[in-house]
């Protein structure tokens, strides 16, 4: 069922012109309810993580001014924001790997590059699986960093996993690059999916199976069998959902005009402003985070909850909400290479400046204090 009213099958012109000519939208606040932790050595593991990068990632880039930037956007803290009570060598392991993925998403966004075809990097993407797949032993199909890199993440990943464990990490890795490929024909004509055609395609390219079963390597449980539950799929659907419209609304500055995201979908499919769009989206957030948090309650007391590794699994999923979303504040990757975090969480963003900030109102160039937590009505769906 889809997580919003029936969309009008026709774009509103109108509308379309208004989201794209708009200067900028006010972000109200977001709930919040989950708690925000940083692992302690957080600042170790991003150190260590951009080594590694530079180490394994460098060719990928055209100069080192273009590495350096990417190194500004501190996707190294990402895995002790998600994972701070993991273990430091794994929450490693969690910051190369998103390191990784997060270059691949970053390159497919270059359409002079490997965005240029679904094609193309639908072939540089078989060759990154054939290297997660391949055993330790094999040659490399792909000796370029990615392949590279791959080799060095499954050697280190996999020995942490089970059997059935493993067999879902390539199955999740063949549906994010599949997802990956299958938004580049949006992204190069520009046209807008249908929501549910949208949400489709960005549960696959946004990672969500890699990111539930990196959760379980970093706490070191396996999930598999209460997955299948319909208990689990409750708590996995609006975790998920949650995530994805989190993140398009923080990103929304950065891929203002994108085809592949929430607000962009509202207002060519929903006929509404981009300001209707953005507090449309933020009411599904809060839907969705009310939702997890009943469907995660309903499993800490039902027969699962008796289980060490369920409990430690959910509260791994309460990190990983509440982390990305910290995450997504304190990043350059959203506000412009430069941006500082003040701790603000909600205002006026400029979808103009090049370094942008939460403001009070529109022109408003005075600090703001850091935006307080606030808890939205529980959404009923529409």
């Amino acid at each position: 069922m889809s997580d919003i009213s029936p969309l009008r099958t026709g774009t509103s012109l109108l509308s379309r012109h208004e989201c794209e000519k708009a200067e900028g939208f006010f972000l109200p606040e977001l709930p919040r309810l989950l708690p925000v932790a940083y692992h302690p050595k957080a600042a170790q593991i991003e150190f260590r993580s951009n080594a590694w990068v530079r180490r394994y990632l460098a060719g990928c880039f055209a100069d080192e001014g273009d590495l350096l930037k990417l190194l500004r956007e501190r996707v190294g803290l990402y895995a002790p924001l998600i994972a701070p009570t993991a273990d430091e060598q794994r929450v490693l392991d969690l910051a190369d790997f998103y390191h990784f993925v997060g270059l691949i998403d970053s390159l497919a966004a270059d359409h002079s590059g490997l965005g240029a075809s679904d094609r193309g990097a639908r072939d540089v993407f078989d060759k990154i699986l054939a290297d997660f797949a391949a055993g330790t032993d094999v040659a490399l199909s792909d000796d370029s960093p990615f392949g590279r890199a791959a080799r060095d993440l499954w050697r280190r990943i996999s020995a942490g996993l089970t059997p059935d464990q493993v067999l879902r990490f390539r199955a999740s890795m063949s549906r994010f690059l599949r997802g990956i490929a299958a938004e580049l024909p949006h992204q190069l004509t520009g046209s807008v999916p249908d929501y549910d055609t949208y949400l489709t395609i960005r549960i696959d390219s946004f990672g969500c199976d890699f990111i539930l079963l990196l959760t379980e390597y970093a706490l070191a449980v396996d999930m598999t069998g209460p997955a299948a539950s319909p208990q689990f799929v409750a708590v996995h659907h609006h975790a998920m959902r949650q995530l994805i419209l989190v993140n398009d609304l923080l990103s929304l500055r950065k891929e203002h005009g994108d085809p592949m995201n929430a607000v962009r979908v509202l207002c060519c499919h929903g006929g509404l402003t981009l300001q209707r769009a953005v507090d449309r989206v933020c009411e599904l957030v809060g839907l969705h985070e009310h939702a997890y948090i009943a469907a995660r309650d309903a499993v800490r007391h039902g027969p699962f909850g008796a289980r060490a590794d369920v409990r430690s699994y959910l509260d791994g999923l309460d990190h990983l909400l509440a982390g990305s979303q910290e995450y997504e504040y304190l990043t350059p990757r959203y506000f412009g290479d430069g941006s500082v975090w003040d701790g603000s969480t909600s205002g006026w963003i400029s979808l103009t400046a090049p370094i942008a900030r939460f403001l009070p109102r529109a022109g408003d160039a005075s600090r703001t204090t850091a935006g307080r937590r606030s808890r939205i009505p529980h959404w009923k769906e529409p």
